[in-house]
């Protein structure tokens, strides 16, 4: 899953327990800023401040894994997250099919929760990329 590797910045390859903002200026030109898991007000401002022709991305990056809050101009802003070992999964709206996108506050509230969380956050539907 290459390309997944390449929008999480591969887990690997990453500090931990950081929240990160990714934000791209033309094909070459990537900025990150990044902040402890406790400056929860930063990360908050982030995802409200998401913008899709920056291509940006919000990462908090965990033992667990890497979850991701991604900012695109097809679909609203989609949480997608993947363990250690390479498998990825996608957060849904809790019984809808994957055409309904999680609100902006269900978004926080997942990014948020990987804060704290000992694991992958509870509140979505965790289905299978790929």
């Amino acid at each position: 899953m290459g390309w997944l590797d390449r929008l999480l910045g591969g887990p690997e390859s990453a500090r931990q327990d950081v929240a990160e903002r990714l934000t791209t200026y033309g094909p070459f030109r990537t900025t990150t800023e990044t902040v402890g898991l406790d400056d929860r007000e930063t990360v908050r401002r982030w995802l409200r401040d998401l913008d899709p022709d920056l291509r940006q991305q919000v990462h908090v990056r965990r033992p667990w894994g890497v979850i991701a809050a991604v900012s695109d101009h097809r679909d609203p802003v989609g949480v997608v997250m993947q363990e250690p070992g390479g498998r990825a999964w996608g957060a849904y709206v809790p019984g809808a099919d994957r055409r309904e996108h999680l609100t902006p506050e269900q978004v926080e509230a997942v990014m948020l929760a990987a804060l704290t969380s000992t694991g992958r956050p509870d509140g979505p539907d965790w289905r299978p990329i790929g």
